[in-house]
């Protein structure tokens, strides 16, 4: 049984900026890497400091976030973002 999202990726990546004022950029990656939702940028996945990246088997959500970010809330509400963009 397929679960209906609760958030697309556009929404869940507002939600994602309403919560935190240090997010720079944003993405969210289907499980091919394809962004389906904000900057196409972070497709590569590149890595650095300041960047957290949640995934699933299905999706990822990507986000490089400034110097002032609380980096374990950041995470925390990636998680909530990324269940709901699958629907859980």
């Amino acid at each position: 049984m397929t679960t209906a999202p609760l958030l697309t990726p556009e929404a869940a990546l507002g939600w994602l900026r309403s919560l935190s004022v240090d997010i720079r950029e944003a993405a969210v990656l289907d499980a091919s890497g394809a962004v389906l939702a904000g900057d196409r940028a972070l497709a590569g996945t590149p890595r650095g400091r300041h960047l957290l990246v949640a995934r699933s088997e299905h999706h990822a959500v990507v986000i490089h976030h400034g110097r002032r970010a609380l980096e374990g809330l950041l995470r925390a509400d990636m998680e909530a973002a990324l269940a709901a963009v699958e629907g859980g």
